[in-house]
């Protein structure tokens, strides 16, 4: 299992699993983990996670109930690499034969299998550059129809965020293989009808085009193939004998001879312009998925935690400390890229060393926020949102309703990847199921890459 990736229908799993132990006792989920720890014999945080979610699953029962389905991912994905082949095949064979008088225009040909797909391949270029470049992942188009995938699989916009990089580098992956094959079948019903039919090729258009133009971009596109592979490429003569107008009613044997040598440049530029950069592309997409996804499985809410309870010796306490007797936590070393915001005084200095969540966070990086106005706070947290942390622990009281105060202040701390929510349960009152679903909620509403809310348990 060490070194193992999960698949999409892994995150699925841990997080629906990571929801549903929301409800359980922190203290039977710590017994329980620390046993399913103690079974683990993974290295690594994925296989840690991997074998709890085994582990889990089997404890209830659960083992059977997520089954590979009737259409699995491998089986839709066979389905659509075949209608991938069959549609480049049909589609240039439809292409061919719709010329009419067995002419097929250069022009329109390049447009439909080269240009068309050069575009595509940089808007998906682009689109992994800036998936891969920040934790701000680029907008889905409207019309995209991945949009409307996940609209349908994940209800909440807002679902697996830490998530997103990995689905878009998917839809990309798969993108690029399908394309691939579109383009290979396309490639091949070229070579099949070309040979049971007699075509030739020319070019024209509306607009006033020379001939010597016509030379200077063919020559550029046949740049990376013209020293090693003189034959597939467009000579003027060439060029000049396949100009082509309407109101020519015939061509003569000699003519039509002389237009079928565009073949060999056409062919060239599928495969360098369309087929080179969807494979680049699709090695791309897979090499990046698996970090993205192995990252993804581990900053799911909750997941740091259950790593926490796994690895941590089970310590059990037989009586109460006495006034002098502060209670015992392990020493922790302090992590100078955490920031504990301690919000309208939900954490008294007591509570800041008796909660042994936030032992890992540096004296300096606790900050107290929420006792002024809007624009006093931002004025005073100022030089706390120039620094650069990576994680923000917001300490809030459950009992009250979350405000937009808040909202507003956190949007300072943009740059910061990740964002937990922990409420503050009152003294021998653990906090409500309505409470954490409305905090749950606000949560949604925040741009932070990933967002989690955790309740403390109350002492």
């Amino acid at each position: 299992m060490p070194g193992r990736t999960p698949q999409l229908s892994d995150l699925y799993r841990l997080a629906e699993q990571l929801d549903l132990d929301r409800e359980l006792p922190l203290h039977a989920a710590r017994e329980r983990d620390h046993a399913i720890g103690l079974d683990c014999h993974s290295r690594d945080d994925i296989g840690r996670l991997l074998c709890w979610l085994d582990a889990v699953s089997s404890l209830n029962g659960l083992e059977d109930a997520h089954k590979t389905p009737f259409l699995s991912e491998s089986s839709a994905a066979a389905l659509g690499r075949i209608l991938a082949l069959v549609a480049g095949f049909s589609g240039m064979a439809g292409f061919l034969f719709a010329g009419g008088r067995g002419l097929v225009n250069v022009f329109l040909f390049m447009l439909l299998f080269v240009i068309v797909q050069w575009m595509l391949c940089l808007v998906a270029a682009l689109v992994m550059a800036r998936t891969l470049g920040g934790s701000h992942t680029p907008p889905l188009l409207s019309l995209n129809p991945a949009r409307l995938l996940l609209a349908r699989t994940l209800p909440d916009k807002r679902s697996l965020r830490e998530a997103q990089s990995a689905l878009r580098l998917v839809f990309l992956r798969y993108g690029q293989e399908l394309g691939a094959l579109f383009t290979l079948g396309a490639i091949a019903a070229f070579f099949v009808v070309l040979a049971l039919g007699d075509f030739t090729f020319v070019w024209g258009s509306t607009f006033q085009i020379s001939d010597t133009l016509v030379e200077e971009m063919t020559a550029l596109l046949a740049a990376p193939w013209s020293s090693w592979l003189p034959a597939a490429t467009v000579s003027a003569d060439l060029i000049f004998a396949s100009r082509f107008h309407p109101a020519i009613s015939s061509l003569s044997p000699a003519d039509i001879d002389a237009m079928r040598g565009w073949w060999p440049f056409l062919i060239m530029c599928m495969v360098s312009y369309a087929l080179a950069p969807r494979l680049l592309l699709w090695l791309a997409s897979r090499f990046f998925y698996a970090r993205q996804v192995r990252a993804a499985f581990v900053c799911l809410p909750g997941a740091e935690r259950l790593l926490q309870r796994m690895k941590s010796p089970l310590v059990t306490t037989q009586g109460s400390a006495g006034p002098g007797q502060a209670a015992q936590h392990p020493a922790t070393s302090a992590d100078r890229g955490l920031l504990l915001l301690n919000w309208a005084n939900a954490l008294t200095p007591q509570d800041v060393s008796r909660f042994e969540v936030f032992a890992p966070v540096a004296a300096d990086n606790v900050v107290s926020a929420g006792v002024g106005t809007l624009p006093q706070e931002r004025e005073r947290l100022a030089a706390t949102f120039s620094r650069h942390f990576e994680h923000i622990y917001v300490a809030v009281k459950s009992w009250e309703p979350p405000l937009a105060d808040l909202a507003d202040i956190l949007a300072g701390f943009e740059r910061v990847p990740r964002c937990t929510l922990y409420l503050v349960p009152l003294p021998h009152k653990p906090v409500s199921a309505a409470r954490l679903a409305d905090w749950q909620l606000f949560a949604r509403g925040l741009a932070f890459g990933a967002v989690d809310v955790q309740a403390l348990e109350s002492q």
